[in-house]
């Protein structure tokens, strides 16, 4: 069985808030320990972007972390979270990939990697690979998500897919001092994987264009497609929804292949 999470870092504020997020968190890193133990968990950051018609996949021994975020409260820079790099499984994907994902050393854990792993496993020891996601359609990223599962299956590697982001990423809202709330989007996509709607999901800005603009996706949810085309799941559990901030919804959803 593969198994992936798309999940919410929200804002860097989660570190020092009392939120449940975090929580949520740890009780997904408890689950897959317990069901999976993996050797290597595969992240898909929103933040780790490449503008260019390739991809990077890191392969530095370390991937360091990385506090990308200003004009934050000073605590909020005591929090931080490295890992240990599978870098055989790395060179695998980049090797699998015939040029789309290319070896890089010039990233890390951005805090759309670093924050959930920081809370889903709090004392380390799982390796980590770190891939970036680009303009590509949904399709494609789909596509690299296989190649990724192909490399993982070529080595016997027991991984799972952590990919990242928000459904609903309207910054600009939270100015205006809002009451946060859910969007259409948000409705739409959780009922969508909830009745196991993956071609939808995958189509949902061609499909919902009102709806999506609306929302303005993070990262265009190209990391939950990437997630899509490594676990190819037939069905999804949603675990967690939550808007804490006003123009950003989070959401936990487990993905079964």
């Amino acid at each position: 069985m593969k198994l992936g999470y798309f999940v919410s870092h929200g804002s860097p504020t989660i570190l020092v808030e009392n939120v449940k997020w975090k929580s949520t968190l740890s009780s997904i890193g408890k689950e897959i320990k317990k069901e999976v133990n993996p050797d290597v968990v595969v992240v898909s950051s929103p933040h780790f972007f490449t503008f260019s018609d390739v991809h990077y996949v890191e392969v530095s021994e370390k991937l360091e972390c990385i506090q990308d975020y200003y004009g934050f409260p000073d605590e909020l820079y005591k929090f931080c979270y490295s890992a240990e790099n599978d870098v055989e499984l790395a060179r695998k994907i980049a090797e699998l990939s015939h040029g789309k994902f290319v070896e890089d050393k010039s990233w890390g854990l951005d805090h759309g990697a670093w924050i959930p792993l920081y809370y889903m496993f709090p004392e380390g020891g799982v390796k980590v690979v770190t891939v970036s996601i680009n303009e590509d359609s949904p399709e494609e990223h789909y596509e690299l998500g296989e190649v990724i599962a192909k490399a993982v299956e070529a080595l016997g590697r027991r991984a799972v897919f952590l990919a990242t982001g928000s459904p609903t990423h309207r910054l600009d809202l939270f100015y205006f001092k809002l009451k946060p709330r859910p969007s259409k989007f948000d409705h739409l996509l959780v009922d969508l994987l909830k009745e196991g709607k993956f071609e939808e999901v995958l189509k949902a800005k061609e499909l919902y264009p009102k709806e999506w603009k609306e929302a303005m996706p993070e990262g265009e949810l190209n990391t939950m497609y990437m997630l899509m085309g490594f676990v190819k799941p037939k069905r999804a559990e949603v675990i967690d929804f939550d808007v804490p901030w006003t123009g950003v919804s989070m959401l936990a959803t487990a993905f079964y292949g």
